[in-house]
């Protein structure tokens, strides 16, 4: 390249996408659980901490995620009975990975430019 620009590696570039679509969607879906009434939070909060759970044990490599999801349930059914922290937790993580995926998009589409 003539401009100084260096090629960034395709493995980087796939975990900066990977990271940056992942925040975004985890973002969006944490906000909206922080939404749900008392009804819905219950149902939907109890249904992603038995699955968290579930997946928690199925393997070790597994846990990570399984452990977030099952938090997840649990913050959802705190903030649906009303207790306060359990909304603002999950308003607090919504907006913190958006923040991580809107930088790694940016971060992705800058290592895409410097390809061409």
């Amino acid at each position: 390249m003539s401009d100084g620009r260096d090629i960034v590696p395709t493995k980087t570039l796939v975990k900066q996408g990977t990271t940056g679509v992942g925040g975004i969607v985890g973002g969006a879906a944490l906000l909206l659980l922080g939404g749900l009434g008392p009804i819905g939070g219950a149902v939907i909060g109890g249904i992603l901490a038995l699955g968290g759970i579930g997946v928690a044990t199925s393997s070790k490599e597994d846990r990570t995620a399984g452990g977030i999801m099952a938090s997840a349930g649990v913050l959802t059914i705190i903030s649906g009975i009303g207790w306060g922290f359990g909304g603002a937790l999950l308003w607090v993580g919504g907006i913190g990975l958006l923040g991580l995926g809107a930088y790694s998009l940016f971060k992705f589409i800058k290592g895409l430019r410097s390809r061409r």
